[in-house]
């Protein structure tokens, strides 16, 4: 795997961690909805950057 990859599926695991974080947030007793916003929309940037990267050039 060349290093691009490499560092592109590091943007999708810190995806996955925001994603998982949101989800802990609203298991809570009284979930914060604009925590759980923000998290969301990290991780749809992250997810947006990943895809910049990993598929650039490969379409």
């Amino acid at each position: 795997m060349k290093l691009e990859d490499r560092l592109a599926v590091k943007l999708l695991a810190q995806a996955s961690a925001q994603l998982g974080k949101a989800v802990n947030e609203t298991l809570c007793t009284e979930p914060d909805r604009r925590v759980i916003r923000a998290l969301i929309a990290d991780a749809k940037e992250l997810i947006a950057d990943f895809e910049d990267q990993y598929f650039q050039g490969r379409d």
